[in-house]
């Protein structure tokens, strides 16, 4: 069975429940109930912690259920959505953090290698 294509800038737009996003960081949730019908807490987003010193860290993908219980098809819309959420994400704030990541981690692939959280 093929998977439809799913033009996900545009689905993560129609289902945001909130998006709080800075230069520090921040949070971003997406209903994800029209793609998984069957999966309880379909919720779906991205987030970043602040490191501080002017540093935001790499952009992490998150679910609020167990993507082991989807279909193998679901499964690939699931992985493909979470890299979208992460790139969505980074569209809006640019990476975050002060002028330094501006000039010095000035893509995502970039971003991406950043730790998490400095703790």
């Amino acid at each position: 069975m093929k998977t439809k294509k799913i033009d996900y800038v545009e689905f993560i737009e129609n289902n945001t429940i909130s998006c709080d996003i800075s230069y520090r960081g921040g949070t971003l949730k997406v209903n994800v109930s029209e793609l998984f019908p069957n999966t309880e807490n379909a919720i779906m987003g991205a987030y970043q912690n602040y490191l501080g010193g002017g540093i935001a860290g790499a952009i992490v993908g998150a679910a609020q259920f167990n993507p082991d219980d989807l279909t193998k098809e679901e499964q690939v819309i699931f992985y493909e959505l979470k890299e979208a959420l992460k790139k969505y994400f980074y569209n809006l704030n640019s990476g975050g953090g002060d002028d330094y990541m501006v000039e010095n981690v000035n893509s995502y692939k970039k971003n991406q290698n950043l730790p998490v959280s400095g703790y």
